[in-house]
């Protein structure tokens, strides 16, 4: 394994997850509502169209499997090889996109959107908070993320680089 590498992928995948999926956010926020705590989702609902749903899982799907096909390819091409070192290098990659999720999506940028009116029923929503928030973004972050999102994800990962 190539740890240097692998940082460095990690780091860079974090960056472009985080900007695709914030920028999709400024095109389709109402959309992205549905990933909301529940009491903001409930308050949203009403004004969420299932077309901008479509459109954001549509970005997301794609970007998704544009990195794992990234991870396969940069571990290859750095001389990775075997099935538990695909594994950890896509495990450890996707936890660097994990934390960067939750520092810069769920952390930061909810500071700065929550007061910017953007999700339409949830303007002044007591979840904005950090008391409200925590509820999703702690058990996500800390529990489905590591256990199930990054294991599938190295799953997957030493899958493609079997192939290649």
């Amino acid at each position: 394994m190539d740890i240097a590498r692998m940082i460095l992928d990690g780091i860079v995948m974090c960056v472009v997850f985080n900007a695709v999926v914030g920028m999709f956010f400024f095109v389709f926020p109402q959309a992205y509502s549905t990933m909301f705590p529940r009491g903001m989702k409930e308050a949203a609902k009403p004004y969420v169209r299932k077309d901008e749903v479509i459109k954001m899982y549509c970005v997301l799907i794609p970007l998704y499997l544009l990195m794992f096909l990234y991870m396969a390819v940069s571990a290859h091409l750095a001389g990775v090889s075997g099935f538990k070192n695909l594994f950890w290098t896509g495990y450890i990659e996707m936890m660097f996109v994990n934390a960067g999720d939750f520092f810069l999506l769920d952390v930061l940028s909810r500071r700065y959107v929550k007061d910017k009116g953007l999700i339409k029923g949830a303007e002044h929503h007591p979840d904005w908070e950090w008391k409200g928030w925590r509820k999703l973004a702690v058990p996500e972050h800390g529990l489905m993320w590591p256990l199930l999102v990054c294991p599938l994800t190295g799953l997957i990962v030493a899958g493609i680089g079997a192939l290649l």
